[in-house]
Formats: structure tokens, C-alpha cells, sequence
């Protein structure tokens, strides 16, 4: 696998750091400091902020300087709804053909995701519940010979996946796995409408993720 120039290594630290919120919307982001802190120089770093810029992920302003962006609500909709009509179609193509060890492996994620979900002392809990999410996800476009749509898809949402860490942190994060069961019944047993209404009723948890997180930090979310 080659290795990332470095300004693809900046621009995936500084993005990674972005959606995890390590760094929250607002934060002052310096070419300099983050130059130095993960040893290139500041014209890569540079050319990592210009393509966060126009991920809409980082705001560069001549006069105040560049910021992390707020989580944009409209941008976050058109990803999820492009999400959400590859994914259908993938799963539909899935349908009714995953074998039974292919099963196990969906339902062994699920209880894997269960166990850490209930135990908060386990180390790096909250990225390793995104993990296993993510593959829960992943194996049907695997099972499908199409895991490169999903890591293109993956990498293009932007917004959504901002509000994956406020999602872990509330309510709404319980019914995950629950969610997950219903997808992996509905590719069992269920019908093309069986498979649109598990995944759309999992998708859609966002917007109660982004309600709760916008009546604690209403600065961090832009309708635009």
C-alpha cells in the first residue's frame, strides 16, 4: 500500500480529528502549529486546509483566520440521502443470499458491539463502537465484491459522520444494535420493502442525535 504524501496525512489526521470532534466546530486551526506538531512543513498543511475548505469542514476567513466549520444540516441530509439509496440497493442485492456463516459473522458484530456498548471502562470505547459499525455496514457491500463503493462512500460524508460522536453519547445510540437486527432479518427473510424500512428507520436516528446535541450547542450547527 503506498504511503500518504504528506499532505494527504494532514488532511486525514486533521479530518479524523474534525469528526471525532477532538476538534469542535469554532477551533482555531494554526498551519503552523499543526505543521509542527506532526513534522512537514506548512505548505502541505497548507494545501490540507484548502481541501478540508471546500469539504466544508474548515472555514478560511482573511480577516479572523481559519476555523473548524459548523456542522452544515443541509449538507448533512444530502449525504444521508445518498447514503441511503446506494446502501438499499446494495443490501437488496444481498437479499436473501447471505449463508449462514455469513450470518454468524453479521450477528457476531452486533453481540461484540453489545458487550462494549454496556461496558463505558472499556478503552477507546467510543472508536471502537465506530468501528464496528462501520462493518457492520461494510460486509454487505463486501459480500457484494463493491467494498470500494463503500469506502468511497465512507469518505465522503463529511457532516454525517460529525454527528456519529454525539450520537454515541445519547439515547439514541441504544437502539444500534437493535437496528442492526432488523437490517440483518430483513436480508434474511424480509422483502425489498422489509430492507428500505429497517435501514431507513436506522438512518434516520441521526436527526434525534442532532436535536439533542443542538439544544446543548446551537452554535455548532448552520442551516445553509
Amino acid at each position: 500500500m503506498p504511503l500518504l504524501s504528506a499532505r494527504e496525512t494532514a488532511y486525514q489526521t486533521i479530518r479524523s480529528r474534525i469528526i471525532t470532534m477532538e476538534l469542535k466546530p469554532g477551533d482555531p486551526l494554526n498551519d503552523r502549529e499543526l505543521a509542527e506538531e506532526l513534522g512537514i512543513s506548512r505548505t502541505p498543511m497548507r494545501e490540507a486546509l484548502l481541501m478540508l475548505n471546500l469539504a466544508r469542514m474548515v472555514d478560511i476567513k482573511p480577516q479572523s483566520g481559519t476555523h473548524v466549520a459548523p456542522i452544515n444540516l443541509k449538507l448533512m441530509e444530502m449525504e444521508q440521502f445518498a447514503r441511503y439509496t446506494l446502501e438499499k440497493e446494495i443490501l437488496n442485492r444481498l437479499r436473501g443470499r447471505v449463508t449462514p456463516r455469513q450470518e454468524e459473522e453479521y450477528r457476531s458484530n452486533i453481540e461484540t458491539y453489545r458487550v462494549l456498548e454496556a461496558d463505558m471502562s472499556q478503552p477507546d470505547r467510543t472508536a471502537r463502537m465506530l468501528e464496528l459499525d462501520n462493518a457492520f455496514h461494510r460486509k454487505s457491500f463486501e459480500l457484494c465484491g463493491m467494498e470500494a463503493h463503500y469506502d468511497h462512500m465512507l469518505a465522503s460524508l463529511q457532516h454525517v459522520e460529525r454527528i456519529r460522536k454525539f450520537s454515541l453519547l445519547t439515547e439514541e445510540n441504544k437502539s444500534v444494535c437493535s437496528s442492526h437486527t432488523a437490517i440483518l432479518e430483513a436480508l434474511l427473510h424480509g422483502s425489498a420493502d422489509d430492507v428500505s424500512e429497517a435501514l431507513e428507520s436506522h438512518l434516520s436516528r441521526y436527526k434525534q442525535s442532532v436535536a439533542q446535541a443542538r439544544s446543548v450547542h446551537p452554535e455548532y450547527f448552520i442551516d445553509e
